[in-house]
């Protein structure tokens, strides 16, 4: 499941002629605060920040801190174009008296997703926060569902005053940077991150627990109720990455071979990989969690590959059109500055029967890290990653992954 989504990395602009700037209204610019409702009644809150310097518009798609950089921005003096090209989507807005108002689209594996959203100058405002109220920050213990399909989730809640921001954690990552407001009584969260679109909804018990609603972009309610964890219950409420996915057989060489780009095959028995220590992040390009790895790993190459580490990513689409699929890997490439080949896997949908993942046990989704020794066998598997919404937890998943890296080299 979220990529580095939410970083703070320059935005590509688009480059305004001057006589265009003078000729037409003055772009949107500034700090927006928006609602998108997916469907009647379903409120996610998310903010944006349009600038115009030198001719050029930039922006960011704004989640509590969180800030995402639209790919461009372009202005024609009705419309406002918001790219997020990497997710195959687009905000596309225009002026409604003091405020904005449009359509969010993004491409999904079934067609075309489209929802309203709109935007006002003016900022929500924040519940007071009565003194001696129970404390949101910390681990909570999430159960989400009824019956057999409650599920496990891990939350993690930080409060300034009323404001409040966190995420939930689950067996493939985290549901991204959530925020919202917490008046001591009743807890509101949300995320849309250009993929993600969730609004947590919550209540205090009298014994201090927290019960509520979680809607998707569906508005399908799903029950959930949380209690507090201390830092021993919370390292053990959920089971850890390494624990979730493994070989089949540990004995098993890992062997593929996938399209790099159009007629050009990249295999494990290549001359730049035979022999070597490989990391292998299977992942995708509309994944929020694989944006948040991507530039770790490319961190992590740029300074072991000189003592012998090959890292490949092999990215499932959505669809079968290579044309398109070979696009989003260049955006997502270019996005992170990524030097490790990112190859073409196929479908997610059929990305369960394809190498290597048909080699493993507890395969839960993406991103999944395998540690290949220069055999090319799975000594570790990673599921998911704790990207920069889940607090410490980030800096610990970066630690993680560079002590493997080393056992690796080091085998």
């Amino acid at each position: 499941m979220r990529a580095t989504l939410l970083t703070t990395a320059l935005a590509a602009v688009a480059l305004l002629p001057a006589s265009a700037l003078l000729s037409q209204p003055a772009p949107p610019t500034g700090s927006w605060y928006a609602i998108l409702e997916p469907v009647p009644g379903l409120e996610v809150a998310f903010g944006l920040t349009i600038e115009a310097k030198g001719g050029r518009l930039s922006g960011a798609l704004v989640n509590g801190a969180a800030r995402s950089s639209f790919t461009t921005v372009s202005w024609d003096g009705e419309s406002l174009t918001l790219d997020l090209a990497h997710y195959d989507a687009k905000l596309v807005a225009r002026r409604e008296g003091d405020g904005m108002g449009g359509t969010f689209t993004r491409v999904i594996p079934s067609g075309k997703i489209e929802a309203p959203f709109r935007a006002t100058r003016v900022a929500p405002k924040t519940p007071r926060l009565p003194k001696n109220t129970l404390t949101l920050t910390g681990d909570w213990g999430v159960e989400m569902g009824e019956g057999e399909k409650v599920s496990r989730l891990l939350a993690t809640f930080r409060q300034d005053g009323a404001r409040a921001t966190g995420t939930l954690l689950g067996s493939t990552g985290d549901y991204g940077p959530m925020h919202g407001t917490w008046d001591g009584k009743s807890l509101v969260l949300t995320v849309f991150d250009g993929v993600f679109i969730y609004r947590l909804d919550g209540v205090t018990g009298g014994d201090g627990s927290l019960s509520g609603t979680f809607r998707t972009r569906s508005g399908v309610p799903t029950p959930w109720k949380a209690r507090r964890l201390d830092a021993m219950a919370a390292a053990t409420w959920l089971p850890g990455g390494v624990s979730i996915v493994r070989p089949r057989d540990p004995e098993a060489r890992v062997s593929f071979s996938f399209p790099v780009a159009p007629g050009k095959i990249v295999s494990l028995d290549d001359p730049e990989l035979k022999d070597k220590p490989v990391v292998v992040s299977i992942s995708g390009t509309w994944c929020p969690n694989c944006h948040d790895e991507a530039p770790v790993l490319e961190d992590l190459y740029r300074r072991y590959r000189g003592k012998g580490l090959a890292i490949v990513s092999l990215s499932y689409e959505y669809t079968e059109d290579a044309e398109r699929s070979f696009r989003q890997i260049a955006r997502f490439r270019e996005r992170h500055g990524l030097t490790y080949p990112v190859l073409f896997a196929g479908t997610s949908k059929s990305a369960s029967n394809s190498a290597p993942i048909s080699l493993l046990e507890g395969w839960k989704g993406y991103p999944t890290t395998l540690f290949l020794d220069r055999s090319h066998r799975i000594v570790k598997a990673q599921s998911g990653f704790d990207g920069p919404s889940t607090g410490a937890r980030f800096p610990a998943q970066k630690k993680e992954l560079e002590e493997a890296v080393k056992a690796l080299l080091a085998r």
